[in-house]
C-alpha cells in the first residue's frame, strides 16, 4: 500500500507545472522526445514483463517520473508516442483530451491501475488518475474525479455532444481479482475544466422504481470468457455480450459468461437508450430489430422477466 500512495504524490507532484508555446518541434526536441519515448517503452515493458514484484513498482515509479518529465516538454500533446506499446493511449474522436492508462501486477490476485488525462492546450494541463477502486462500495452510483478514479485499461472513447456540453465515454478494462473480469462505460465531462468520472446516462433499475440512476455501466463476467463492450461504428451502436449464469459444480458459485446474444444502447442526445435484442440485419444499411433469441424472451436489461416481475407484484 505504501507504493501506491507514494507513486501517487509522484504523480500529482511532478503534474503542476508544464511549458507554454505554439506547435514547433525542433530537431533537438525530436531527438529528446524520442528518446524519452524509448525510455518509457522500456519501463512500459518491464512493468508487464518482469517476473520480480519490486521490479514492477520500480518500472512503474520511473514510468510516471519519466512521463511527467516527457510531457512537460513544449506541445508534447502532439508527440503521438507510437513506440510506446504497453501503455494504452487513447482518444476521443474530437481529440480534445487524451489518457494514457496502464496496468500494474501487484499479484496474481491484486491489481493496480495507472494513468493521466492531458487535454490539448499549449501549456501542459495534465490530471493523475488515481486508482481508488478499493474504496469504492458503490461504483456504479459513485461520481468521481481524477483524485478517486475508478482505476482500469482504457481501450477506447466515443463522444456525443460537442465543445464544452460534450460529452466521453471511456471504456475500460479491469482484471479484478484474476477469477473474475470486469468491463464498464465510464462516462467523462469536464466541469469548470476539470475532468468528472460518472453520468446520469443510463437507464434505472426496471426491478427497483427508488433506485439511483446508474453513473455508469459495468459488466462483471468470468476471466475463463472474453467479452464484448464497445462502439460499433457500422452498426452506430455499443454492442455488448449478454451474460448469463453457468454453474460448474455443485456447491461451486456460479460464473457469468456471454451466451451468444448481444445488447447495445443508441446514443441519444442527453442519455442512452437500452436495447434488449440485438439482431443485425444489414450492417450495410445499419439496420438493427429487437428480436428475442436465446430463449430470453421478456427479460429486462437485468435479466428479470415479465412472469417474475408479476410474482413480485413489480408490474
Amino acid at each position: 500500500m505504501r507504493y501506491f500512495f507514494f507513486f501517487s504524490l509522484i504523480l500529482i507532484t511532478l503534474s503542476l507545472s508544464g511549458q507554454t508555446g505554439k506547435f514547433t518541434f525542433s530537431a533537438n526536441e525530436k531527438k529528446e522526445l524520442s528518446a524519452l519515448e524509448d525510455t518509457l517503452s522500456f519501463y512500459a515493458y518491464s512493468l508487464v514483463n518482469d517476473s520480480l514484484p519490486e521490479d514492477r513498482f520500480y518500472a512503474t515509479r520511473e514510468l510516471i517520473v519519466t512521463l511527467v518529465k516527457t510531457l512537460k516538454i513544449k506541445n508534447s500533446y502532439y508527440y503521438p508516442f507510437s513506440k510506446l506499446k504497453s501503455v494504452s493511449l487513447q482518444y476521443p474522436p474530437d481529440s480534445s483530451f487524451r489518457m494514457f492508462t496502464w496496468q500494474l501486477a501487484v499479484s496474481p490476485t491484486e491489481y493496480r491501475y495507472y494513468g493521466a488525462l492531458q487535454r490539448k492546450s499549449d501549456s501542459l494541463i495534465l490530471f493523475p488518475l488515481i486508482d481508488r477502486s478499493f474504496t469504492i462500495s458503490q461504483p456504479e452510483v459513485a461520481s468521481l474525479g481524477p483524485e478517486n478514479w475508478m482505476g482500469c485499461l482504457v481501450y477506447g472513447i466515443q463522444q456525443f455532444g460537442v465543445g464544452d456540453s460534450a460529452t466521453y465515454l471511456a471504456f475500460g478494462y479491469d482484471a479484478n481479482d484474476g477469477k473474475t473480469r470486469k468491463k464498464w462505460i465510464d462516462p467523462i465531462r469536464f466541469v469548470r475544466n476539470k475532468p468528472v468520472f460518472g453520468a446520469p446516462l443510463f437507464p434505472p433499475n426496471p426491478k427497483d422504481s427508488s433506485a439511483t440512476i446508474p453513473l455508469r455501466f459495468i459488466l462483471s463476467y468470468s476471466a475463463e470468457s472474453t467479452i464484448k463492450l464497445n462502439y460499433d461504428s457500422e452498426l452506430g451502436l455499443i454492442v455488448f455480450d449478454h451474460l448469463a449464469p453457468l454453474v460448474l459444480k455443485a456447491g461451486q458459485p456460479e460464473e457469468m459468461v456471454p451466451d451468444g446474444s448481444y445488447e447495445a444502447f443508441k446514443i441519444l442526445p442527453n442519455k442512452l437508450e437500452y436495447i434488449e435484442m440485438l439482431t443485425v440485419i444489414s450492417t450495410d444499411e445499419e439496420t438493427i430489430r429487437q428480436k428475442p433469441i436465446l430463449g430470453r424472451e421478456g427479460k429486462d436489461l437485468f435479466g428479470k422477466s415479465s412472469l417474475e416481475k408479476k410474482k413480485n407484484g413489480n408490474n
